[in-house]
């Protein structure tokens, strides 16, 4: 003879909901949403001449956070180049996560990219601040540096044409 599961009095399933909805109120209230200010990046990011700089607000920027591993980044940065040299009203800054500079300049040189600015971030500093947790990320910034859109993953050309026209 096998035994049949037991049923919960309805008393019992109404008070453990709202057992779950208590806590599922209590982690909305005490737990922080990530922290995007909705300026510009402020870190010590490293161009492939070697210089140190930070980026700069003054026209519209796309910055987007690569890896060289990143088959889709593979796709969309030499897309965006391409974009990049007709728009030279608008910033581009690829910015790289954390790998070495000799892999970020190999990538830059067998891709040729000169309207888009590449940029070695070595302490990820950019992806902690935006929160990123995949690749590519796109982040859209206006003239003054203030954030005006976020996509994750892969843009395609037609994409990247629809959010530069929201720059403007």
């Amino acid at each position: 003879m096998e035994a049949s599961p037991k049923k919960l009095s309805p008393a019992l399933q109404l008070s453990m909901v709202g057992l779950v909805a208590a806590g599922l109120l209590v982690l909305a209230l005490f737990s922080s949403p990530p922290q995007r200010t909705g300026d510009l990046p402020q870190a010590q990011l490293i161009r492939l001449d070697g210089s140190s700089v930070q980026l700069q607000s003054g026209k519209p920027t796309v910055l987007t956070v690569w890896v060289t591993w990143c088959s889709y980044c593979r796709q969309q940065l030499p897309e965006f180049e391409a974009i990049a040299r007709r728009r030279t009203d608008v910033h581009f800054a690829f910015v790289n996560d954390g790998q070495p500079a000799h892999l970020v300049r190999h990538f830059n040189d067998t891709r040729g990219f000169v309207s888009a600015v590449v940029y070695q971030d070595a302490l990820r500093t950019v992806s902690k601040l935006l929160r990123v947790n995949g690749y590519p990320a796109n982040f859209f910034y206006d003239s003054k540096g203030k954030l005006v859109g976020a996509i994750p993953g892969y843009m395609s050309p037609e994409q990247l044409q629809v959010a530069l026209a929201q720059l403007n």
